[in-house]
Formats: C-alpha cells, sequence, structure tokens
C-alpha cells in the first residue's frame, strides 16, 4: 500500500484553493462590481461611489453634490444597477459632513419625522418642512417619496444633509371585525 505524503496533499489543497477564490475574486472585481461602477459614471450628482454587493444588499458608498435630487439618485441607481441589485435591498452610504447648525436643525425636527413615519403619516412631511424653512433663516427642504423610501434634503448656506428613511408600507388583508 502507498504511503500518503502531506507535503504533495498540503500544496495541492493550497493551490486549488487559490485557484478557486482567486477566480471568485476576479469575477466579483472584473464582471460584476467594474461595471456597476462604469454604470454610475453617468449619474448626475454623484460624485465619488464605491459599491459593496452582497448576499441580500448592495450598498453604494457615494458623495453627492450640493442640490443633488436624492430620490432620482436613487432610481438611477437601482435602474442601471438592475441586473446586478436584482431583489436584493439598496442601501445608499452618503458621505457627508453637515454643518452643525444643519445638524441642530434635523436634530430638532426629527422627533416629528419619527412620528410621521411611525404613524405612516407621510404628508404630514412636506407639511412640517414647509414651517421648517420658515423658522430657519435660508433652510430649503426638499421631500420626496417612492414607494420603498422618504427622502429628506436639507440645504442651508451651501452645506446639504441628505436623508433616507425605509417606508414600510401598509398590508392590504382582512380586517378581523369585518
Amino acid at each position: 500500500m502507498n504511503k500518503l505524503r502531506p507535503l504533495p496533499i498540503l500544496l495541492t489543497v493550497l493551490l486549488s484553493g487559490a485557484v478557486l477564490f482567486g477566480g471568485w475574486f476576479s469575477y466579483q472585481s472584473f464582471a460584476v462590481e467594474r461595471p456597476f461602477m462604469e454604470s454610475l459614471d453617468s449619474i448626475q450628482g454623484v460624485e465619488v461611489y464605491e459599491p459593496v454587493i452582497d448576499r441580500d444588499s448592495v450598498t453604494v458608498k457615494l458623495k453627492l453634490e450640493s442640490g443633488s435630487d436624492l430620490m432620482s439618485v436613487y432610481q438611477e441607481i437601482k435602474k442601471q444597477g438592475s441586473d446586478i441589485i436584482g431583489n436584493k435591498e439598496l442601501k445608499l452610504d452618503i458621505d457627508q459632513k453637515p454643518s452643525a447648525e444643519l445638524e441642530k436643525i434635523w436634530s430638532s425636527v426629527l422627533f416629528e419625522v419619527a412620528q410621521a413615519m411611525d404613524n405612516q403619516l407621510y404628508a404630514s412631511i412636506p407639511e412640517a418642512a414647509a414651517k421648517w424653512m420658515d423658522k430657519y433663516d435660508g433652510l430649503d427642504v426638499v421631500t420626496s417619496m417612492d414607494d420603498t423610501n422618504v427622502y429628506i434634503t436639507l440645504e442651508q448656506s451651501g452645506e446639504s444633509k441628505f436623508v433616507i428613511l425605509p417606508r414600510i408600507p401598509a398590508k392590504m388583508g382582512v380586517w378581523p371585525n369585518a
């Protein structure tokens, strides 16, 4: 009977692992991430980006120019990356450094936004935003909504704060007392 030699077995396992993981990494980099990154080049308002593709989600790290339409950017990324995103959750990780004044404003209005989101009273957010613009000098607030998120952009003195709040639509069903 032949004696098994550990060194050739170990080298074969290591070489096989390197080829498999190297091939998988190359596929992820060149066939998946690179085309996705190239498609992001054409999106107006996106300065810097880096996708992180996981099993259940796609997170795009980006920096937006001041005045960018947050909902349009989200929808454009979702449309252009539909082959890669599929039915995964798309998350935008926005690199932003808003002024202390904008952070203070957001902190003061956050309770009102949280209450509207919790009670699914989404129409009250634009109404509240109009009040915020009257209350704070030079503040411009843009709100929008689609079937998955509520988008809020606060701008003041050339500084911007972008907020994406996930929206859970009301479920239709049979009422228990009907």
